[in-house]
């Protein structure tokens, strides 16, 4: 094996594995075919620069949900024609369970324009908009679980708690 070989592949070796210290340390995996769960903590404040969006949850989620978060092909899995997909899911009292509270997702004003002239219910609300991108924002139409349960009842107080428009930012 010549000197070439091995310097060249020492460096491969070594951006991926500052790559992945990065993407584990910070929770911005934008391809990855599996999510990128975060959990809370009392000074979140969620910040995607792929995405270039930060969102800031409100205080009574805390210890109460986990980020998803999707690019690419895999954005377009979750939602069709969407850039990016960024899942805030309700983690359930036991923590076998979780449903979504909010989702944030990206797309090019072009596929916007498509998607909020189709028929049928509309894919979320829109919030921002950038130069070539809009930023959408869909929350559930209905709590998933009993509203009688602990589940339901804290889902509802969280639902509740969301200021979406004080909350969202893009980045400067």
């Amino acid at each position: 094996m010549n000197f070439k070989k091995i310097i060249v592949g020492t460096i491969l070796t070594s951006v991926v594995a500052i790559g992945i210290t990065f993407a584990v340390n910070y929770g911005n995996v934008g391809h990855s075919a599996q999510p990128v769960a975060q959990e809370s903590r009392k000074t979140d404040l969620y910040t995607n620069p792929q995405a270039n969006f930060s969102f800031k949850p409100p205080t009574s989620w805390n210890g109460h949900y986990k980020v998803n978060q999707y690019a690419g092909v895999d954005a377009n899995k979750i939602l069709p024609s969407a850039k990016h997909v960024v899942q805030f899911d309700y983690t359930t009292k036991d923590g076998k369970g979780s449903e979504t509270l909010l989702m944030i997702s990206v797309f090019t004003k072009t596929d916007w324009a498509r998607l909020s002239s189709e028929e049928g219910p509309p894919v979320g609300t829109s919030i921002a908009e950038s130069t070539d991108m809009v930023y959408v924002y869909t929350t559930p139409q209905s709590n998933p679980f009993d509203s009688q349960s602990e589940d339901g009842k804290l889902f509802d107080q969280l639902y509740g708690d969301l200021k979406i428009n004080e909350s969202f930012a893009l980045l400067k």
